[in-house]
C-alpha cells in the first residue's frame, strides 16, 4: 500500500470510526489492522472505550494478534487505570489476559504503581493467565499494603498455584491478626489447590463465623479421618451456612476415600453421630426448595445418605428442577427397595407431574412392588402420566405387564388426544425393550409378545394396525417374516409403509421379493419406506432397482432413490463413475432431487463427485448452491475448488461466505485479488469477518 492510498486509508478509517453506527465503527476497527502499528495502536486502545460491546471485543481482538512486543502491553496497562470508562478498563484486562504468558514480565513490573485499582487488576489478569511464572510476584503481593490487593493475590495463588504458593497462603489463614477477606480467599484457594493443612492449627479459623464455612470446605478437599468431628460439629450448628458447608465437606471427604473398606468404616460413622442430630433430616428438607443450585445438589446428596423414608417426596419435588433430576433420581435409585416403600404409601396422592417423574424411578429400581405401581399408572386416565409407566415398564423389565401394555397399544393408537402419539411411542420402545430383554435371557417373551399382537391384527382399526407392525419391525425376528409380508396387503398405505420399514430391518443385508414389490405400490409412501430400505440393503443387486425409481412420479421417492445409490457409492457396492451416471438425470431436477443429488456425491466423495457437483453452480435456489460448495471444497481438487472463483460476487450473501471460506481452507492463493475487490464492496457484516480471516489465513 503505497504513501498515498494509506493516507486515504487512514483518512477513512477515522471517519467510519466517528460514525454513530456501530457496525461501521466495527468495521473500521477490523480495517486499522492494515495501518501501520503506530497508526492503528493508539485508535485501537481509543476503541477499547466505545459504547458498543461489539467494538470493543473487535478491537480486543485486532490487539491480541498485533505485532508490536511490549507497546500493546504497555498501552493497556496504562488503559487500565482508566476509572471514568469501565469499558476501556475491562477491554484493556480481557486484552492482557488473551495475551497470555509474554505479558507477565510487564505486568510484574507495573505492580510498582501507587494505583491501588490497577494493582488488583493486575493480579487478577496474573490469576487470568494461569502461569505459574507469576507465582513468587503473587506471593510477594500478600504483603501488599492495600487487602483488596492481598485477597486477591490469595485468589489467584488458589487459580495458578505453583511451589511455595501453599504455604504462603497457609500462613495468611492461619493469621488471626490478618484481614479477614484476606483470610477468607486463602482458605478457598488453599481448598482449591488442595493443600494439606493441620486441622489442629484451624481454630482460630472456626472460631470465626465467616470463615468457618471456607474451612468446612478446605477440610472436605484435603481433611482425613481427623477432620470428621470437626465437621460433624459443623453440622449439628444451627448457623445454615456453618451447617451446609459442613455437610458439604463431610460428602466430599467421603469422595475422596476410595478404599470401600475406609470408606464404608468412614460412613457408618458419620452416619451414627449425623442420625443423633436432633432436627438435622427436617432442617434439610425445608431448605431445599430454597437454596442455591450447588447446595440443593449437597442436601439431596446428604438425605440419600441419610435414607430419611420422610426425603423421599421432597427430593422428587427437587427434581423437578432440569439440573437437579438426575441427581434426584440416581440418589433414591440408590435406596432400592427403601425408596418405593416410602414412596408407595403416599403414591396416590402426588400429582400427576410428580408420579410421571417417579415412574423413571420405579422403572430404574424395579422388581414386584415397582410392577404394581406401575400398573396402577397404566390404568390412569392421563396419557403422560401412562406413557411415563410405559417407559419404566420396558426399564424396570416388568414382565406381567406386557399384556396390558399391548392392550394399552391398540388403545393409544387409535386415541385422537395429542399425549397419546407420546403414549404410543413409550408402549413401543417399552415392548421393544422387554423383547430383547428376551434375546438375552431366552424367557420366551418375544414369543409370547408376538402371538399378542398378532391376535390384534384381524379386528384392530388401522391405527392399531401401524403400531403392531412397527413393533413388529423393531423387535427384528426372523421367524416373523410371513406375519410382515402379510401386513405388506394391508388396505391401508400406512400400515403397508410400517410393514415394509418392517422388513428392511429383517433383512438389512438384502433385499427381498416382497420389498421389490413395494416398489410399485400405489402409495408414494411405501414406495419412499421401500426406496429407503434399498438404499440401505448391502447388495448391489438393488442398483437397477433404485435407478428405475429416480423416474417416480413423487419426488421424495425420486430423492430417496438418489441419497440410496450414493450410500452404495460410498459402501463400494458400485463404483462412483457409474453411480455419478446414474444420478446424472437427477443434478437437473426440482430442488429437492437436486439437493439429494449433492448429498449423493459428498456421501461418494472423491474428485469425480465435486467434479459433477460444478454443474450445481449456476443453479438459481441459494442453499443448493451453497450444498454444492461446501462439496467440491471436501472432495475436489485444487483445481476444481478454483472453479468457485466466480461465486465472490454471488448475488446471496450465504454462498459468498461459503466460496470465500472454501477456497481460504483449499489456499486456493490465486483466489486472492478477487477477495479483496470484494472487501471494498462487501456490506454484510458476516461475510466481511468471513473475508478477513480467509485473507489472513492465504496471507500466512
Amino acid at each position: 500500500m503505497n504513501v498515498e492510498s494509506s493516507g486515504r486509508e487512514r483518512a477513512s478509517i477515522l471517519h467510519d470510526l466517528s460514525s454513530t453506527d456501530e457496525e461501521v465503527r466495527r468495521l473500521a476497527v477490523e480495517r486499522a489492522s492494515c495501518l501501520g502499528v503506530d497508526d492503528a495502536l493508539p485508535l485501537l486502545v481509543e476503541a477499547l472505550g466505545d459504547a458498543s460491546w461489539r467494538v470493543r471485543k473487535a478491537a480486543v481482538a485486532r490487539l491480541v494478534v498485533s505485532e508490536a512486543p511490549g507497546r500493546i502491553e504497555i498501552a493497556l496497562i496504562a488503559a487500565l487505570s482508566d476509572g471514568e470508562n469501565p469499558g476501556r478498563r475491562n477491554s484493556a484486562f480481557e486484552a492482557l489476559v488473551s495475551m497470555g504468558s509474554r505479558v507477565i514480565p510487564s505486568l510484574i513490573e507495573a505492580l510498582s504503581t501507587d494505583d491501588v485499582d490497577v494493582r488488583k487488576l493486575i493480579v487478577d489478569a496474573l490469576a487470568g493467565i494461569g502461569d505459574e511464572a507469576a507465582t513468587p510476584t503473587l506471593i510477594a503481593s500478600l504483603r501488599d499494603a492495600d487487602p483488596n490487593v492481598r485477597a486477591a493475590s490469595a485468589d489467584a495463588l488458589g487459580v495458578v498455584g505453583g511451589r511455595g504458593a501453599g504455604e504462603a497462603m497457609t500462613r495468611c489463614a492461619l493469621d488471626d491478626d490478618e484481614d479477614t477477606l484476606v483470610r477468607l480467599s486463602a482458605l478457598m484457594g488453599l481448598a482449591r489447590i488442595e493443600h494439606p493443612v493441620d486441622v489442629s492449627k484451624l481454630d482460630g479459623a472456626l472460631r470465626d463465623s465467616l470463615l468457618r464455612p471456607a474451612v468446612h470446605v478446605l477440610l472436605g478437599e484435603v481433611g482425613g479421618h481427623d477432620a470428621v468431628d470437626c465437621l460433624l460439629v459443623g453440622v449439628a450448628s444451627q448457623a445454615r451456612s456453618s451447617r451446609e458447608s459442613a455437610i458439604g465437606g463431610l460428602l466430599k471427604l467421603l469422595e475422596r476415600f476410595s478404599d470401600e473398606g475406609a470408606h464404608d468404616e468412614l460412613e457408618a460413622r458419620v452416619l451414627e453421630r449425623a442420625r443423633a442430630i436432633d432436627g438435622l433430616p427436617d432442617a434439610c428438607i425445608e431448605r431445599l426448595p430454597d437454596a442455591d443450585l450447588a447446595t440443593r445438589i449437597v442436601l439431596i446428596q446428604f438425605l440419600g445418605m441419610l435414607r430419611e423414608p420422610r426425603s423421599v417426596v421432597p427430593i422428587l419435588e427437587a427434581g423437578r428442577d432440569e439440573a437437579l433430576a438426575e441427581v434426584a433420581q440416581s440418589t433414591l435409585a440408590g435406596w432400592g427397595e427403601g425408596a418405593l416403600a416410602a414412596l408407595e404409601p403416599v403414591w396416590s396422592k402426588l400429582d400427576l407431574d410428580l408420579r410421571a417423574a417417579a415412574c423413571d424411578l420405579i422403572g430404574r429400581i424395579g422388581g414386584e412392588r415397582a410392577g404394581s405401581m406401575l400398573r396402577s399408572a397404566l390404568d390412569q386416565p392421563d396419557a403422560v402420566l401412562r406413557a411415563a409407566a410405559a417407559r419404566a415398564v420396558g426399564v424396570g423389565r416388568c414382565a406381567d405387564l406386557m399384556p396390558l401394555l399391548v392392550e394399552r397399544l391398540e388403545g393409544a393408537a387409535v386415541d385422537p388426544v395429542t399425549e397419546s402419539d407420546e403414549e404410543s411411542t413409550a408402549i413401543v420402545g417399552a415392548l421393544v425393550a422387554l423383547a430383547r430383554w428376551d434375546a438375552e435371557a431366552d424367557c420366551g417373551l418375544a414369543g409370547e409378545l408376538v402371538t399378542l399382537l398378532a391376535e390384534r391384527l384381524d379386528t384392530a382399526e388401522s391405527e392399531a394396525r401401524v403400531a403392531v407392525a412397527t413393533v413388529l419391525g423393531k423387535v427384528g425376528r426372523p421367524e416373523d417374516e410371513d406375519l410382515i409380508v402379510h401386513l405388506l396387503k394391508d388396505p391401508d398405505p400406512a400400515v403397508r409403509r410400517s410393514a415394509v420399514v418392517a422388513l428392511a430391518r429383517l433383512e438389512p443385508g438384502a433385499a427381498s421379493e416382497p420389498l421389490r414389490l413395494a416398489l410399485a405400490d400405489e402409495s408414494a409412501r411405501v414406495r419412499l419406506a421401500a426406496a429407503t430400505a434399498l438404499g440401505e440393503a448391502e447388495s448391489a443387486r438393488v442398483i437397477d432397482d433404485l435407478h428405475r425409481l429416480i423416474l417416480d412420479d413423487d419426488s421424495r421417492v425420486r430423492s430417496a432413490a438418489v441419497r440410496g445409490i450414493g450410500q452404495h457409492a460410498a459402501h463400494g457396492h458400485v463404483s462412483v463413475d457409474h453411480a455419478v451416471a446414474l444420478i446424472d438425470h437427477a443434478l437437473e431436477g426440482d430442488s429437492m432431487v437436486a439437493l439429494a443429488a449433492v448429498e449423493a456425491l459428498d456421501a461418494m466423495g472423491g474428485p469425480r463427485a465435486a467434479e459433477a457437483a460444478l454443474r450445481l453452480l449456476g443453479r438459481s435456489e441459494p442453499e443448493l448452491v451453497q450444498a454444492a460448495v461446501a462439496c467440491i471444497g471436501r472432495h475436489g481438487e485444487v483445481e476444481t475448488v478454483g472453479e468457485l472463483l466466480p461465486l465472490v460476487g454471488h448475488a446471496s450473501w450465504s454462498v459468498r461466505s461459503e466460496a470465500i471460506q472454501t477456497m481460504a481452507d483449499r489456499r486456493v492463493s490465486r483466489a486472492v485479488p478477487a477477495i479483496l475487490r470484494r472487501l471494498e464492496t462487501e456490506q454484510d457484516s458476516f461475510v466481511r469477518d468471513t473475508i478477513l480471516r480467509a485473507l489472513k489465513s492465504l496471507e500466512d
